[in-house]
């Protein structure tokens, strides 16, 4: 019985799902690829906020060759690089600032391993251990990303080399006549990561007082 049911998920997954995850993955490089022709400050911005949910359907990839092909033919990518960058370090935030209010020890240890790992670049973690149980870190996250993803468009923050996006990356983002893209770079950051971790903040008692979280994260008792 295991083995058929393999035999058949996998199965669906070649025949069915992954020819359409890569169609949706082709159209959502192709809106980019428009909308950076059209208004390439609104980009950044859309990445920041939906980064998260393309993780999640793997349709980021579709994105992935874009920044790769700007960085071989330009020598800079000012699509993939900022947003993404906006919104990892905005999701680390958010498992930080998850860390910080809890009072689940469990809960507490992770989000702050994953968080971490976030802010660094690696999102996984924190975003299918911490982000997307919750909710709450999520919603905080793509708002970071978007409100930091929208500085990086509106400066016109490049990157210069490639890397999983995160503070180790930032040095990839020093190019140009001077320092100025590094320096909005690194503004962009700030903003995404405290925007993402005052938000979360606030939600985490939003939801408390909803009583949408275990009384084991909040602490009280009944």
């Amino acid at each position: 019985m295991p083995l058929a049911s393999i035999v058949v998920a996998g199965t669906v997954t070649v025949v069915v799902l992954g020819p359409i995850g890569i169609w949706i993955g082709d159209l959502i490089a192709a809106f980019f690829t428009w909308l950076t022709a059209t208004a390439g400050w609104l980009v950044p911005t859309l990445v920041g906020i939906f980064n998260p949910l393309l993780v999640m359907t793997g349709t980021h990839y579709g994105l992935i060759p874009i920044g790769t092909n700007n960085l071989a033919t330009m020598g800079f990518d000012t699509v993939v690089g900022p947003g993404m960058l906006a919104s990892n370090v905005a999701q680390g935030a958010a498992g930080l600032a998850v860390a910080l209010r809890t009072r689940n020890k469990t809960t507490k240890q992770l989000a702050a391993s994953a968080g971490l790992t976030g802010v660094l670049g690696i999102t996984e973690p924190v975003l299918y251990g911490v982000n997307l149980k919750f909710i709450y870190p999520l919603i905080s996250a793509m708002i970071g990303g978007g409100v930091g993803g929208l500085y990086l468009g509106i400066t016109g923050v490049a990157r210069y080399a490639s890397g999983s996006p995160g503070l180790l990356v930032l040095p990839a983002y020093v190019g140009g006549d001077s320092m100025t893209n590094f320096f909005n770079a690194c503004i962009g950051t700030v903003i995404a990561m405290v925007v993402s971790f005052v938000v979360c903040f606030v939600l985490y008692s939003v939801w408390a007082k909803q009583g949408k979280l275990d009384s084991s994260e909040t602490g009280e008792t009944n």
